[in-house]
């Protein structure tokens, strides 16, 4: 599992896990990391945001510092659907195996 700092611009948008093509978000409203198909296809096809490969030390912090959070009237709907989540991922099991990977 690698780990990347989004940011549009100069704004930290989120902390993302990147498995078997699976591209996961940290939002820090549910405190859980949550399957993002649309981040997926930024990140292989569109490029809107940039992708910065961080260690999970950085995420941790980034993560403590708010980074995910979502505006709860702006994003109401989604974070509905992401608060039904069946399977979001913890965020220590996900650093966790990030701390394992190897380029």
């Amino acid at each position: 599992m690698r780990l990347f700092l989004v940011k549009q611009d100069e704004r930290l948008v989120w902390v993302a896990a990147l498995a078997h093509e699976t591209m996961y978000a940290y939002v820090a409203n549910t405190g859980k990391f949550h399957d993002n198909n649309a981040l997926r296809n930024d990140f292989y096809m569109d490029r809107d945001f940039s992708y910065e490969e961080i260690g999970p030390a950085d995420a941790r912090r980034l993560i403590a510092q708010g980074v995910g959070t979502l505006d709860e009237d702006e994003y109401d709907e989604v974070l509905v659907e992401w608060r039904a989540d069946p399977k979001p991922l913890d965020p220590a099991d996900v650093l966790s195996m990030a701390a394992g990977y190897r380029a």
